[in-house]
């Protein structure tokens, strides 16, 4: 790409050259060229070719030293220093400069004027000019005076304010002459007068960093634990920024802000970047509520709203067994099951508090048991071979670990680690024989519904199994075998076999 352009540069770059060359030829060979042709009576001509030839040379010399000018200074080394475009004023700024230097030259040699004369007039007239465009002339300079000083370039976004106006803000996509160009962050063009710029108090969003922090804040009840609370919010806005925040900017977190009657006031910390400061913090919202309905939490509401004995002012629940089920019967395939399997299942599940960074399961090693995410954020990570190297999946509340390769008795297809302090439920096969030694049917159904997750999930831990129902009847094998079931499968086929010999 870089040496594409070169090209195209160094094309602009001939015509001129050529012109140059050819113009100065002629110039230098015309007198003896036409006198040999014996022309002598034109020498009005020749002057006038002459003061062509030379007016023509000077303009050829003018628009390479434009050209260079532009290429070599201001878009090569001025432009590399600077890290950014170079603005369109400074590059009109040097060609006008050059072109009223080369109309100077060719008035001086060329046509023999006094140039002090011309200045004199030409000062006197830009007197009368400077008084009729006395703000043109100001939005000018002011634009001059932005390029030069720098306090925005291009692709800043700033925020222009003064007292008694109306406030702007937008992201900077050109400065020329008169005014400069925003776009602001409805997506609209604002354009603004220079000399408006130059009155405003700037604040620039971009510097010295290209994002900011931005604070949501909730109230949650005085009774529910903060670990539990910070954990909780921790995650949601984790897993919220992975949708804008910048690569350099900080993590996000969670504090207590103040104490007040209502309960406890948390504030949410994220950095998205100051154009999508308000759709990040609808974002953030989003996954705070859904993580706070998770966990069976609400925000807190003013206590002389309620009577101590109304079961709504109940806005927080511990982890207990009514929650689980609750859970287990939004999460699939654990949702196929009745509500008094997921009930039965609830109460046997094993509460496990992982710190930030434990490995939960490793890719390759068997599976003993699967996790059902309760608070708190995992990630997982991709086996060597099966998309290493893309960017961890955060697994949030209600979310399986480890599911697909537990009921086909087969490996952990990823490394899943704890983003932060997470609360799982540990569920293994033991767990599950005890819903299935209470109704051997629930076994066909979560082979079922399992399969068809598996399957729509890409095959995770399918091994070779090329369909849904091959994996439904792997699945519905191992845990009929877990849960000693297969012997009295085969004792059914056994007695069916029997009885309709008997009949025949």
């Amino acid at each position: 790409m870089a040496a594409s352009k070169i090209v195209t540069h160094l094309n602009r770059l001939l015509l001129p050259l050529a012109g140059c060359l050819l113009l100065g030829g002629a110039l230098y060979l015309e007198g003896n060229a036409y006198q040999m042709a014996g022309v002598e009576a034109l020498e009005s001509g020749w002057r006038v070719l002459g003061y062509a030839l030379s007016v023509g040379l000077i303009l050829s010399m003018a628009t390479l030293l434009q050209r260079l000018v532009q290429y070599v200074l201001l878009d090569g080394l001025v432009a590399g220093a600077m890290g950014a475009p170079v603005p369109r004023l400074l590059s009109q700024l040097s060609g006008l400069l050059i072109f009223l230097l080369a109309f100077g030259a060719i008035a001086g040699f060329v046509f023999k004027q006094d140039l002090t004369v011309l200045w004199a007039a030409s000062g006197v007239a830009g007197v009368v000019l400077g008084m009729a465009l006395r703000e043109l002339l100001l939005d000018i300079f002011t634009g001059l005076a932005l390029n030069l000083d720098r306090p925005v370039k291009i692709g800043d976004h700033v925020r222009l304010h003064k007292a008694g106006d109306e406030t702007l803000q937008g992201r900077i996509v050109e400065i020329s002459w008169r005014s400069t160009r925003l776009k602001d962050d409805m997506g609209n063009l604002v354009i603004v007068p220079n000399s408006r710029i130059a009155a405003s108090t700037i604040t620039n969003h971009s510097m010295p960093e290209p994002w900011l922090e931005f604070m949501v804040s909730l109230v949650l009840d005085a009774r529910v634990p903060t670990d539990r609370v910070l954990r909780i919010l921790e995650a949601a806005v984790i897993e919220a920024s992975l949708a804008f925040a910048p690569p350099t900017a900080p993590p996000p977190g969670v504090g207590i802000r103040a104490i007040t009657l209502n309960g406890v006031e948390y504030g949410v910390y994220f950095n998205p970047p100051v154009e999508k400061r308000y759709r990040a913090r609808s974002i953030v919202l989003a996954h705070v509520l859904r993580h706070l309905d998770r966990a069976g939490l609400r925000p807190a509401w003013p206590k002389e709203e309620h009577s101590a004995g109304d079961p709504e002012t109940g806005v927080w629940r511990a982890v207990d067994a009514d929650g689980l089920a609750r859970l287990l019967g939004t999460t699939a395939p654990l949702s196929a099951l009745d509500a008094a399997d997921r009930a039965v299942l609830a109460g046997a599940i094993r509460l496990r508090r992982l710190p930030a960074g434990l490995t939960l399961a490793q890719a390759g090693e068997t599976a003993v048991a699967f996790h059902i995410v309760i608070e708190g954020l995992l990630t997982a990570e991709a086996a060597r071979g099966r998309g290493a190297g893309a960017a961890a999946a955060p697994l949030g509340p209600g979310r399986l670990v480890g599911m697909g390769a537990l009921l086909l008795g087969a490996a952990h297809g990823e490394t899943v680690r704890c983003r932060t302090e997470t609360l799982v439920g540990e569920i293994t096969m033991d767990t599950l024989r005890l819903v299935l030694e209470r109704r051997p049917d629930a076994a066909e159904t979560l082979s079922r519904a399992a399969a068809a997750l598996l399957a729509q999930d890409g095959g995770a831990a399918r091994g070779a199994f090329a369909g849904e129902e091959d994996l439904a009847a792997d699945i519905l094998s191992n845990l009929r075998r877990a849960a000693g079931l297969g012997r009295l499968a085969l004792w059914c086929t056994d007695a069916a076999v029997a009885h309709d010999e008997d009949v025949g």
